[in-house]
């Protein structure tokens, strides 16, 4: 048998270190992927079981029961998706509590529709409900406009039994604090403030009559209660050079703050400024003119 060369056994040392580095730089370069998916989306949505019913918050719903009744136990909480889900037993039975802002009814309760048709209405803290028999299991749905809402008991039970369990429960809406939401809601209140600015600089009060949350006292004086009494207001006081100067400031939009609060925008300077907020049905609007 022929021994390898000092030679040889140099080049395949090479060889080896070559293909350690490669697969080192493969390696690091997958680490890079996830970091860079991570960053351009900004959201991590945590899914599967997590600690508490603050930890839903990530996808817009807060739900919860109340663990200090004897009847209530084994309280679990989970995320599934666009999904929160409470479990737990009342007086030994199995209930799932659920809310989304992206499915509703059955899609919501991850249940099939068995009912035979039989629907009642109810009432589940100001929000109007539909109860449907099912085999087996009993099923209520209701929304607050923005989050659906489901709560199955496995078992059929009673209508009086189904009101207790659902008299145990706490559901919030928490759709702003979804990132995906927060995110939208920064860049259509910049677009709402560049609105101000440029409806400001031409004095279009027919389009700023829209905009405004009436009745409206403004710093200089000026009463406006409704939209007949603004297409009527005196321009020139109502545009004033100094409130004017303070929107054209070229730092004015990146500038855009919020108030203390947090409950409004302010576009201008401390003294001279628009004040504006997002209101509940999901529209800008102009509180407050310090002119």
């Amino acid at each position: 048998m022929k021994k390898a060369s000092w030679m040889d056994m140099g080049r395949k040392y090479i060889l080896f270190m070559i293909a350690v580095i490669c697969f080192a730089g493969i390696c690091m370069g997958c680490g890079k992927v996830d970091d860079g998916q991570e960053e351009s989306t900004g959201i991590q949505i945590k899914s599967g079981d997590v600690e508490s019913a603050e930890d839903m918050t990530q996808i817009g719903v807060y739900l919860d029961v109340d663990k200090n009744s004897s009847e209530i136990t084994d309280v679990k909480y989970k995320i599934s998706g666009d999904i929160g889900i409470v479990s737990f037993r009342y007086s030994g039975v199995k209930v799932e509590l659920r809310g989304s802002c992206k499915y509703e009814m059955y899609d919501l309760a991850g249940v099939e529709n068995t009912s035979n048709g039989d629907m009642i209405t109810g009432n589940i803290q100001g929000y109007s409900a539909t109860y449907y028999t099912l085999t087996p299991g009993r099923i209520a749905f209701w929304s607050d406009g923005t989050i659906n809402y489901s709560l199955y008991i496995y078992v059929t039970a009673s209508d009086e039994v189904l009101n207790e369990v659902l008299s145990h429960i706490v559901f919030e809406n928490r759709y702003t604090d979804r990132a995906d939401v927060q995110q939208q809601i920064e860049t259509d209140s910049r677009a709402f403030a560049e609105k101000i600015v440029k409806v400001f600089n031409d004095e279009d009060l027919e389009t700023m009559k829209d905009m405004v949350l009436y009745p409206q006292e403004t710093s200089g004086g000026q009463s406006i209660a409704n939209e007949n009494e603004l297409l009527n207001v005196d321009k020139k006081a109502l545009f004033t050079d100094i409130l004017m100067k303070a929107l054209n400031d070229e730092n004015a939009l990146d500038n855009l703050r919020k108030t203390n609060d947090g409950s409004e925008y302010v576009i201008g300077t401390n003294y001279k400024n628009v004040h504006f907020r997002l209101n509940d049905d999901g529209q800008f609007v102009i509180t407050k003119i310090n002119n």
